[in-house]
């Protein structure tokens, strides 16, 4: 009766666990050289996106022409770009000091500058145009340790810097069941990552794009773990039991 206790007791604990080759990421570990080309793809600018427009001449690089209108210096850091953003309106356009509106819809940030860089040419010889994304953002719930809405300013956001501003996944998230939602024009696309496969870096989805959704699945020993169901309570209420019957066969018997 005690061996039989002691392995069902046994079976418990080993119900609870998780297995070590679910919580490692980009398995097998066998190094490989993936070819980023295909997947690093260039984001274009859309509708109601923010925009840093910084423009010099080869006279005065130091000096930011639009930042007057801000009464701002040239010396901005991530955290204030957006005091001196200009967003896209519905029809793709940004409006800028003494040109006017200039398009910028479907664009690299590269193409608008040399677009709002010829439109400037009637007011400065020779306009130098910097255009940088602001306050891009992504939300990351679910079994993560910090779960919330994050803003970056750089182009490109792969899942796994995303993952880490959110303090990485918790020991009760699903590496296998990683969902991704994204807004893309009329179509609202979902898509189940596994983040314990190293093909990931292959997929389309390895980087993020502004608006993008991240949520991370609990494991199923989360919705029926020791966090959920007091095992110990039942394996301690079983024990006593079986001590109690044991005591009372042996009682039995000396009758």
């Amino acid at each position: 009766m005690k061996n039989a206790c002691l392995v069902i007791s046994l079976l418990v604990l080993m119900a609870s666990c998780v297995p070590q080759k679910r919580m490692i990421y980009i398995q097998p570990t066998k190094n490989t050289t993936y070819n980023w080309t295909g997947n690093k793809q260039r984001l274009k600018i859309s509708t109601f996106d923010m925009l840093y427009i910084k423009v010099t001449t080869t006279d005065n690089p130091e000096y930011n022409f639009f930042s007057e209108e801000n009464k701002l210096s040239a010396s901005i850091t991530d955290a204030s770009l957006a005091v001196t953003a200009y967003t896209v309106d519905e029809s793709g356009f940004v409006k800028l000091p003494v040109i006017g509106k200039v398009q910028v819809l479907d664009m690299t940030v590269e193409e608008a500058a040399v677009a709002i860089q010829e439109a400037l040419k009637v007011v400065l010889t020779t306009p130098i145009v910097t255009v940088r994304y602001v306050n891009n953002s992504i939300t990351i719930l679910g079994e993560v340790n910090r779960a919330g809405t994050y803003t970056y300013t750089t182009e490109n956001m792969n899942i796994f810097k995303a993952l880490g501003m959110a303090g990485d996944i918790s020991e009760y998230g699903d590496r296998r069941h990683v969902v991704l939602v994204r807004e893309q024009g009329k179509q609202i696309i979902k898509r189940r990552i596994d983040l314990t496969k190293d093909d990931l870096f292959k997929s389309e989805y390895y980087y993020l794009r502004p608006n993008d959704v991240i949520y991370v699945s609990p494991l199923k020993v989360r919705r029926f773990g020791m966090t959920e169901i007091p095992y110990s309570l039942i394996v301690s209420v079983g024990n006593s039991v079986l001590v109690a019957m044991v005591f009372y066969l042996q009682y039995v018997k000396g009758q």
